[in-house]
């Protein structure tokens, strides 16, 4: 039976052939963003691929004496992938540490929580501004046949997620650093940021516009 991580590496191969090298850096970006496997997870999972006749390879030469292998997907292969897609997704535990962190806040000192929220405000923002640069290859979203739909749909799921995370590690700092006196519970809205546009609100219709992030204007770069 194939492994998620073996389907991951179908998905990359989907697209185009690539070394055991390019399937590792792939799963560092774009995959990364949603699935990541180490080098030494991914040379095995090959292996297993190649021998259920999912994956087969060409060795062509490489930068040094030796040669490389180029690993490509089987009609049994797209077959399995398409297949696997439509399947319900395995019910995983949910294990978010900085969550678990804010569980038991109330034991550590607010200042030292503070400076953690600050560290992971900035890195989600570091992450969402790398998205909005990856959206400005986008006027629309792709029809549903095109490769470029799977990069469109997860785009807009990374910017949404890193939008609401965002909103939270901001009122996670509001909250810590006002006094003890009760707070209203927070609402899915500016309340839960005062200091923000409600820009983390998904559209029906999702639009990389101001609907999701006001700051950003549209942009009209052609599409490939």
């Amino acid at each position: 039976m194939t492994s998620t991580l073996g389907y991951a590496i179908l998905t990359a191969l989907a697209r185009r052939s690539r070394s055991g090298y390019e399937l590792a850096t792939t799963m560092g970006h774009p995959l990364g963003c949603f699935w990541t496997a180490r080098h030494s997870q991914i040379h095995p999972e090959l292996q297993r691929l190649v021998a259920a006749e999912l994956v087969t390879f060409e060795q062509v030469p490489g930068p040094g004496p030796q040669r490389k292998k180029i690993y490509s997907i089987t009609r049994r292969g797209t077959k399995a992938l398409r297949e696997w897609v439509v399947e319900p997704p395995q019910a995983r535990p949910e294990r978010d540490e900085l969550l678990l962190k804010s569980y038991a806040a109330w034991l550590a000192d607010p200042a030292e929580l503070v400076k953690l929220f600050q560290v992971q405000l900035e890195e989600h923002e570091r992450r969402l501004a790398a998205y909005e640069d990856e959206r400005s290859s986008f006027t629309n979203a792709p029809g549903r046949e095109s490769r470029r739909f799977g990069d469109y749909a997860t785009l807009w799921y990374g910017i949404s997620y890193e939008n609401h995370r965002i909103a939270w590690c901001h009122w996670m700092i509001d909250q810590l650093t006002r006094s003890r006196r009760p707070s209203p519970v927070p609402q899915l809205t500016t309340d839960l940021c005062p200091s923000l546009e409600p820009r983390f609100v998904a559209p029906l219709e999702p639009q990389f516009s101001a609907s999701l992030y006001p700051s950003c204007e549209a942009t009209n770069p052609s599409e490939s």
